[in-house]
Order: structure tokens, then C-alpha cells, then sequence
């Protein structure tokens, strides 16, 4: 039976073994960068959901942390902004997918809801900033490609160098 003790004391040697002059590949960053674009994917093409775009952040804090968790890497501020780039690039195109699908199969049932409740100048405004445009036209795709592009490289590498600060203030606890 393992015990507590030889856990912990396989974690410590763990993270002593990370080197400090290694680099994440970008071959190695594509796998963890899909991952967290899937969830910045979905909470930037889901209408009403993306709203919370700070959310958006934590694709690129999970991204890192896989990064760092399955490559054992020693990560600097410059790759954690790297990952977080990527995958917020990847979550852009993901989550401008979804809006489409969304748009076409659910669009005209979201905005008669819309205009029940508000009114019809609001009810565009609405609809065409969560992405539910009712006449779906190329410049409402644009539209939403370039936002969520921004969102998502942004978010995405605040996130991955969040995380970067978080670690290096538990090691500094410790």
C-alpha cells in the first residue's frame, strides 16, 4: 500500500527534476492549446454565455497547466503567452463555428423570444451582439470572428500567464 508520505515525496522529486532551461515546443503546445480552445470554444459560442468573456481566461490557464503538468517543462512567461495565444487562436474559430450552427438551427425561435420580451430596436441590438444575427450575413460571421478572435488570443494570455504567476508564488511560499 502507498502511503501519503512516498506521494508527496514522489510529487517533490517530480517537480525538482523540471530543468529551467527547457522550451515548449510548438508541437507540444497543440494538444493542450485544442483542449483549452474547446473551452474557450464553447463559452465564447454559446449566446448568453458569452457574455462572461473574463471566463474566457481560464482556456488559457488550463492549457498551460497541461502543458506544464504532462511535458514536466519549466514554462517562462514568454511560452505560457505563447500557449495562451494559440489557443485562444483555436477557441476563436471553434466558437464562431458553434455560433453558426447555433445561428442556423436555433436562430429564429431565440430572436421571436427576444422581441416577446424587448423591444424590436432592442431585440437587434441583442441578437446581433450575442451572435444570433436573424439574417445571419457574412458581416455578422466577421463580426464575431474578430471578436472572439480578440477575446480569446487576450483572455487566452492573461490566463496562461496567470497561471505562471500563481506557480511562482506557491514557490515562493514554499
Amino acid at each position: 500500500m502507498v502511503t501519503l508520505r512516498e506521494i508527496l515525496g514522489n510529487r517533490i522529486r517530480k517537480e525538482l527534476e523540471i530543468k529551467e532551461n527547457q522550451s515548449v515546443s510548438f508541437a507540444e503546445l497543440i494538444t493542450p492549446a485544442f483542449i483549452g480552445g474547446l473551452i474557450i470554444g464553447i463559452l465564447l459560442g454559446i449566446p448568453g454565455l458569452n457574455i462572461l468573456f473574463p471566463l474566457v481566461a481560464f482556456g488559457g490557464y488550463y492549457a498551460v497547466s497541461l502543458v506544464r503538468d504532462y511535458y514536466e517543462k519549466y514554462i517562462t512567461i514568454q511560452d505560457a503567452m505563447k500557449v495562451g495565444i494559440v489557443t485562444g487562436f483555436i477557441g476563436a474559430f471553434i466558437g464562431t463555428a458553434l455560433m453558426i450552427v447555433i445561428a442556423v438551427l436555433y436562430g429564429d425561435s431565440i430572436s421571436l423570444y427576444c422581441r416577446t420580451v424587448f423591444d424590436y430596436e432592442t431585440a437587434n441590438i441583442i441578437l446581433i451582439l450575442s451572435g444570433i444575427d436573424p439574417f445571419l450575413t457574412i458581416t455578422t460571421i466577421k463580426f464575431r470572428f474578430v471578436a472572439n478572435l480578440a477575446i480569446g488570443i487576450g483572455m487566452g494570455g492573461i490566463g496562461g500567464a496567470y497561471f505562471i504567476k500563481r506557480h511562482e508564488e506557491r514557490k515562493k511560499k514554499a
